[in-house]
């Protein structure tokens, strides 16, 4: 397991930090934190298992068709 706080998560990605706000009051990410410390960290494993594909091209790309 890989944590990172919402605020380098966000810039790695390239997202909003607000958006994994959201996701964790969604309950949809587990948000962690270490006793004492005021930061919340993420696992990056969830938050990447989390992230769907709006359309699927691998219906519409046969990559047999191609070399890889």
């Amino acid at each position: 397991m890989s944590f990172q706080t919402i605020q380098k998560l966000a810039n790695d990605v390239g997202i909003d930090e607000t958006y994994i706000r959201t996701m964790i009051k969604n309950d949809d990410l587990t948000a962690y934190k270490k006793d004492g410390y005021k930061r919340i960290y993420i696992n990056v494993d969830e938050f990447n298992e989390t992230m769907k594909a709006v359309n699927i091209i691998d219906e519409k790309i046969n990559l047999d068709d191609y070399l890889v």
